[in-house]
């Protein structure tokens, strides 16, 4: 039987020990225990409602940063990625024909409680390519239809349903409760204002029959959220067959209080066990969805909530992190998953660690701000640049964990592509910072033997996720295949390996892509 080895120790490789390597299971030629086809959008982006042209500019000033990111996404898998305007400030928005693209009201502490806008807004997403579809997030919170009747009509006016993926009530309506709704809202009574909704809007606007992307939850799937795709679906809130997606949020760690401020670490951040424990709670919830024959996405995320972490989510880290975490999540079924950008919210929480400004696990800051300097990506950007070449552009290709669990902090994935095994996507998680030593740095090199996947006489190509370590912050150092994209473009020469032996070294905190 075929074997996929690791092997943990220094060079040369003839004198690794027996017992240093690591065996896998095969990986078969063609795709076994693997995903559903990838959606070639599965890297996508929430963008905060009341930032959006903060991102994307305007016709006359659009901005650029932002456009030469999304155009290096699109040329990796033929299509851009989603863009979700939504989050908390979605719920204190109301469309006005004359008014301008954004006018903020702000309460005394600078909580933004309404968010007036007009035509003009739509301009920000003129800077996404064209081929990105859009997730119209519209007034839930303020418990008016008018609201979001009207929003979703100028939503169809100037974006188009050609580029309108679905619409969507409300940002994380369970945490409505004791806020915009009474201390007893619960699951059923979000179910039956969705039901009475979707019905209003869609006899009065004339909407297609799916096209509502319900839930969008907040609180983790335990037996003690008080809403989930499960109690919702059980409820019957697609007994009218307009729902197209189910949809929640995943947010693993938060500043949003002292207590959850304390874990969120780079050392608990980057575990691979961590990550895949903690996507595994939405297993019933995918499976809920796919069970009526709906997608089943995750429309807001990222490591940390409340707006990131200083030294934490601004760090290569969270390229790592976000890597294992789309993957993973793609391996389960997840269809996109939407990496949640904007600022700190003092509206969020009275304990959160932030103050205002751009969050700290944006993937890139799209202006000039005093607290970030000059405009640039951040260093978890490269995470997308990998995602988005293991998914590809045929629009065919599946994907699979392979299992190591005598090494839990390596994450390999297969990569099917038209039912040919086509890449492999190998992730060391193992801690490695700017300050390591030479030995600390030898201990967590890998060395995986894929020569059985390497057909004789043809060579592997490698392209690196790399960063001078785990707490790097610096976007110029952080590269993918050699170069780095701190101003939108590639910068340096373009370094892609030759694997002729099947020998392939991984440092720790790196990311591999293999292309067979």
């Amino acid at each position: 039987m075929k074997r996929l080895a690791v092997f943990i120790c220094s060079l040369p490789v003839v004198l690794i020990r027996a017992a240093q390597i690591i065996d896998l299971p095969t990986i078969s030629p063609s795709p076994k225990n693997a995903s559903r086809i990838l959606d070639r959008s599965l890297a996508s982006l929430s963008i905060e409602f009341s930032y959006l042209p903060s991102f994307g500019g305007n016709l006359s000033s659009p901005n650029l940063l932002t456009k030469a990111l999304m155009e290096q996404l699109l040329k990796r898998t033929g299509v851009g990625p989603d863009i979700r305007p939504g989050g908390i400030t979605a719920d204190s928005t109301q469309f006005n024909p004359n008014a301008s693209a954004l006018e903020f009201d702000e309460s005394p502490s600078g909580g933004i409680w309404r968010t007036t806008y007009g035509p003009a807004y739509y301009e920000s997403l003129s800077v996404f390519p064209i081929s990105s579809k859009i997730v119209v997030d519209v007034n839930l919170g303020n418990n008016t239809v008018q609201f979001a009747r009207d929003e979703i009509q100028a939503a169809v006016r100037y974006i188009g349903w050609d580029r309108i993926r679905a619409l969507e009530l409300g940002n994380e309506p369970d945490h409505f409760a004791g806020g915009s709704r009474p201390s007893t809202w619960a699951s059923s009574d979000y179910t039956a204002q969705f039901l009475g909704w979707t019905s209003v809007l869609s006899r009065n606007l004339s909407l297609p029959h799916d096209i509502f992307q319900a839930g969008s939850f907040a609180e983790d799937p335990t037996s003690t959220a008080p809403m989930t795709t499960v109690s919702i679906i059980e409820e019957g809130v697609d007994s009218t067959g307009a729902i197209k997606i189910f949809s929640q949020h995943t947010y693993q760690y938060s500043t949003c209080d002292p207590a959850r401020d304390a874990i969120a670490t780079l050392p608990n951040l980057i575990n691979h066990q961590n990550i895949t424990a903690y996507l595994d709670l939405w297993k019933p919830q995918i499976a809920a969805a796919h069970a009526v024959g709906k997608e089943f996405v995750v429309g807001e995320y990222s490591s940390v909530s409340c707006s990131g972490k200083q030294n934490v989510t601004d760090t290569f880290g969270q390229a790592l992190w976000l890597a294992d975490t789309v993957l993973y999540g793609a391996f389960l079924n997840i269809s996109r998953m939407y990496l949640h950008q904007g600022a700190t919210l003092v509206l969020q929480s009275n304990q959160q660690a932030n103050s205002p400004g751009f969050s700290w696990y944006d993937l890139w800051y799209p202006v000039e701000t005093d607290r970030y300097g000059a405009a640039r990506a951040s260093p978890s950007f490269v995470a997308y640049l990998l995602i988005t070449e293991a998914v590809g552009s045929s629009g065919k290709s599946q994907i699979s964990l392979i299992p190591t669990p005598s090494h839990p902090q390596l994450a390999v994935y297969a990569i099917w592509d038209q039912s040919s095994l086509s890449r492999i996507a190998v992730l060391n998680l193992a801690i490695r910072n700017v300050t390591a030593s030479d030995e600390e740095k030898e201990a967590a090199v890998v060395y995986i033997n894929l020569s059985d996947y390497i057909e004789e006489g043809s060579t592997a190509k490698v392209k690196r996720m790399s960063a001078p370590g785990l707490d790097s912050k610096d976007s110029s150092a952080v590269t993918w295949a050699g170069q780095s994209y701190e101003n939108g473009t590639a910068s340096g020469v373009e370094v892609v390996e030759t694997l002729e032996d099947g020998i392939l070294s991984v440092q720790g905190s790196e990311g591999v892509l293999v292309f067979l």
